[in-house]
């Protein structure tokens, strides 16, 4: 095998990039993502490892005139162009199992703080205060959990809501009726479960579809006692229907993963609010994800070089992404 130019634009665990460097027929070479058109490396690249922070764009491949292959360490990939990748004719894959638990367990997280009310509770014992009547919590134990896309990380989430003895519904107008079975999901629709749900989550891809899916006309008819979260993609819940429904005080706590604009502005009105759970978009940042994105992503890319073989291709072969 002539030698392949391997390029690795970001962070990916030791134990990894020490199986691509035994490999003898692999060049390696590194850059920052940001540094990636200017690197010197792109135009012979034959590979290129990369995470979210790596945007792939025709002025990248104009330059990556030798690309064979993309591998991301993610789930998503809305930081890659597919169409133009399918045009010229390089192979892009995808890590979409390796953030599931993290993910999944993140979303349990932050639904837990908002049921104990755990934020507001440790923000008042820093402030001296020791008031217990105004942080009255309540159990989870038989409230109806909303799941908003029964794919991999919404059916692990159906799988820690039924440990909590919580009766699940979901919407996924693409998952087969044996996947809701699986899932001990009742189908209902996006409008019933909004007005059903003690608990709504998000767990969807980033589509036309799922654009501000949640605007002004769901939250006038969502569950007022609703717990919202979204650690999916920020563009799924529209920001100005969402302060509005704060300011009108129509569900009772939300979590949010992920914004429409990244990073949160300092000025977001969403800051305000300080019952308000926010975290920096960290549903894959664990050491057991990391390891596994790395992992699998390195095994795929030499498995590629060595018989041309492919798993996880993107375009992702699903009805959702056909129907676009």
């Amino acid at each position: 095998m002539s030698a392949k130019h391997i390029l690795i634009t970001d962070r990916f665990s030791t134990e990894s990039l020490s199986l691509v460097q035994r490999q003898s027929h692999f060049q390696i070479y590194k850059c920052n993502p940001d540094q990636l058109l200017s690197s010197g490396d792109l135009a012979k690249a034959h590979a290129l490892l990369i995470r979210s922070r790596t945007q792939i764009t025709q002025e990248v491949l104009e330059k990556a005139k030798n690309l064979q292959l993309i591998i991301t360490a993610t789930s998503g990939f809305d930081h890659i162009d597919l169409e133009l990748t399918q045009k010229w004719g390089v192979t892009v894959m995808h890590t979409p199992d390796a953030n599931k638990e993290s993910a999944a367990q993140l979303t349990l997280t932050l639904l837990l703080c908002l049921a104990q009310k755990v934020n507001l509770a440790s923000k008042a014992i820093r402030a001296g205060h020791w008031r217990q009547e105004d942080l009255l919590g309540m159990e989870l134990s038989g409230r109806t959990w909303g799941i908003v896309g029964l794919g991999r990380i919404g059916a692990r989430v159906s799988d820690l809501a039924k440990a909590f003895n919580m009766p699940v519904i979901a919407y996924d107008p693409y998952q087969t009726e044996e996947q809701f079975e699986k899932c001990s999901a009742k189908r209902v629709s996006f409008e019933e479960l909004l007005k059903l749900s003690d608990v709504i989550s998000f767990h969807v891809p980033k589509t036309p579809e799922t654009f501000r899916m949640l605007h002004r006309p769901q939250f006038e008819i969502i569950h007022r006692e609703a717990f919202l979260i979204n650690t999916s993609r920020g563009h799924v819940i529209d920001e100005e229907s969402l302060i509005h429904a704060l300011e009108k005080k129509w569900i009772k706590g939300l979590a949010l993963d992920v914004y429409e604009k990244e990073p949160l502005a300092r000025n977001s009105r969403l800051l305000n609010f300080p019952e308000v759970i926010l975290t920096p978009h960290i549903g894959a940042f664990t050491e057991d994800a990391f390891y596994k994105a790395s992992h699998e992503a390195v095994l795929k890319l030499i498995q590629f070089f060595i018989d041309g073989s492919t798993k996880d291709t993107l375009p992702p072969r699903a009805p959702w992404y056909g129907a676009l």
